[in-house]
């Protein structure tokens, strides 16, 4: 399994309600739909900035869903809303449950 950290900010002016709205859209006609990712999370910290969490199956799948981004509506909708910072991916090596 493997998780891509992806830290953003919002674009000056939209608020977190237009984030929650354009995210379960992101969520219910992209993510949803694609083989691989187990589970996504989106969070806030105190200072303003957010970040989405998501659960690859493997480096294949994030390489599948990378791709389909690039050509995608709904995609291009939901990074419009931020300034993107750069993403990390992790592989994991042990959970505790």
């Amino acid at each position: 399994m493997h998780i891509a950290l992806a830290p953003f900010k919002l674009k000056h002016g939209v608020a977190e309600e237009t984030l929650l709205n354009t995210s379960d859209e992101f969520e219910n006609l992209f993510v949803q739909k694609q083989d691989g990712i187990l589970r996504r999370i989106l969070v806030r910290d105190h200072d303003g900035g957010y970040a989405d969490i998501v659960f690859f199956e493997d480096e294949k799948a994030i390489e599948r869903v990378v791709e389909a981004e690039q050509h995608s509506e709904v995609c291009a909708a939901f990074f419009s809303i931020t300034d993107d910072g750069s993403h990390r991916v992790f592989e994991v090596l042990k959970t505790y449950e």
